[in-house]
């Protein structure tokens, strides 16, 4: 699901149809347009695949066991008969346990498998190992530019429907190109996404938006709608997608994008300006936090100016020149570059214009974001207190996935943009408490936990380990805000066991 600045979360899906999906979602819109296609583009169509999966996925909110087994459809072309590459969306496939692809007007499924899946760009590569499914040959299809503002788009896929199961084909426009967060669970690295007026449905994830059926020519894959309006709809555009396949090309796996390595705000305020004694004839950003794991650390330095990247000027509100007069945040430049490219910036300190250039690599984030990348369910339980690692997907779980930006208390969200401050830092919180004598009058929930005995903790490993090598009379666990809590040690121990069998909990 895409998150664009001026949209909230909760009115935009992802366009992968679930099992019982028919009930909630949106009515197709009444200004829908299908097309129908002259005999002559057929070609380009019969590389519209649909998806089948069935999917076990992990729970953060009870990490020590699975979510129930389901399924959901979605759709899928082929790119490329030669290489036998099959494009689809991440979220599609990911977590999937099965996956299978049908092609249009053919009733059989065939098997099919992830060859690379790059979750923050919502993409997965797949392919079918059978020679039999390549026998009927397929179109070449092609990549186009980026669309312009008001060229003509057709989203090929399966959307929901009482005829899901034939091909269906809609007809829209562009109307704007912007910088987008791809999932709910992104909270930086914004890649550039096309926004269409074509009215797609849950179902047509993955699937291809032509800027030519004729030619074969693509402009993007679609992959998610906003659901309080009609049409209103959201492709990857081409240039995201040929980052993500020359990455797999060039390692065989998707390395993800790079990060600027510094936070900033807007340089618009004259007295700011003054401050930072920023030349009245330039714009750009003020640098107010740098990562101090990236290479960015050794060059920049909180309070610079920057009004370059790579010779391209930055606005006061961090935008660049795009194309004609559109305008885009200057991240757009950086998440085009691969990690280990260099990155050329202009910046005031002090009053002095310097040029500078450092590496670009991914970031550290002190709460991550991206499940099976960047962060895995893990937990420590003694005597009924579980403990969990903080996490966007944790938050998904424990609060919802549209909610949780609403719901989750105001201090764990303010710890989501900061950085690690070493590369194994974790927010440790005590989750829950699982009732028993032994923890009777604890009722702490979503609390994070600083220190065992005294001894400060930077993950949940050293929180277990400090438990399990504790000899003193107690358990101190130092909470924040001051509160603690106190255990016997030994009695802790001798009933950790009881609880966990209680809540049937698999013992180590």
């Amino acid at each position: 699901m895409a998150e664009f600045d001026d949209e909230p979360a909760s009115k935009r899906a992802r366009l992968d149809l679930e099992d019982g999906a028919a009930e909630e979602a949106p009515q197709p819109s009444r200004e829908r347009t299908i097309v129908a296609p002259p005999p002559s583009t057929s070609k380009a169509l019969k590389s519209v695949l649909k998806v089948f999966t069935t999917k076990t996925e992990n729970n953060y909110a009870l990490p020590w066991q699975m979510r129930p087994q389901r399924s959901s459809t979605g759709s899928a072309f082929v790119s490329s008969a030669k290489k036998r590459f099959i494009l689809t969306n991440s979220h599609v496939v990911t977590n999937a346990t099965t996956i299978q692809v049908r092609r249009p007007g053919n009733p059989r499924k065939w098997r099919a498998r992830i060859l690379c899946e790059g979750r923050l760009c919502d993409l997965a590569l797949l392919t079918v190992d059978e020679d039999e499914f390549w026998a009927d040959p397929f179109m070449l299809l092609q990549f186009d530019e980026v669309p312009q503002l008001q060229d003509s788009i057709l989203v090929a896929g399966y959307p929901l429907g009482s005829g899901s199961e034939s091909l269906s084909i809609t007809k829209g426009i562009v109307s704007r190109v912007v910088m987008a967060r791809y999932s709910t669970a992104q909270t930086s690295n914004k890649l550039l996404g096309v926004q269409i007026d074509a009215a797609i449905n849950f179902g047509n994830s993955g699937g291809p938006a032509f800027t030519s059926l004729q030619d074969g020519k693509i402009g993007g894959i679609a992959f998610s709608k906003l659901t309080s309006g009609d049409n209103i709809g959201y492709i990857i555009p081409s240039q995201v997608v040929q980052h993500f396949l020359n990455q797999y090309e060039m390692h065989g796996e998707y390395r993800g994008c790079c990060s600027e390595g510094f936070r900033w705000q807007e340089g618009e305020n004259a007295h700011l300006r003054s401050y930072l004694q920023v030349p009245a004839d330039r714009s750009g950003i003020h640098i107010f936090k740098v990562d101090p794991l990236l290479p960015a650390a050794n060059v920049l330095q909180e309070g610079d100016f920057l009004m370059e990247v790579d010779g391209v000027p930055v606005a006061d509100d961090g935008t660049i020149q795009f194309r004609n007069e559109e305008r885009v945040e200057f991240s757009h430049i950086i998440r085009s570059k691969y990690v280990g490219d260099q990155l050329k910036v202009q910046v005031v300190r002090k009053g002095e214009v310097l040029e500078l250039a450092y590496t670009l690599q991914q970031s550290c984030p002190l709460v991550p974001a991206l499940h099976g990348v960047e962060c895995v369910p893990s937990y420590f339980i003694v005597a009924g207190l579980v403990f969990v690692p903080l996490s966007i997907p944790f938050l998904e779980h424990a609060y919802g996935t549209s909610a949780w930006r609403k719901l989750a208390p105001p201090y764990l969200l303010a710890l989501i943009p900061e950085y690690c401050s070493r590369p194994d830092e974790q927010v440790v919180l005590l989750f829950q408490v699982l009732a028993a004598e032994i923890n009777f009058g604890y009722r702490f929930s979503n609390i994070r936990c600083l220190s065992v005995n005294g001894t400060d903790i930077n993950n949940l490993a050293e929180l277990a380990k400090l438990v399990d090598a504790c000899s003193e009379e107690y358990l101190h666990f130092g909470l924040e805000g001051g509160c603690m809590l106190s255990l016997e040690a030994s009695a802790a121990k001798r009933e950790s066991p009881n609880i966990l069998e209680t809540h049937a909990i698999a013992m180590d």
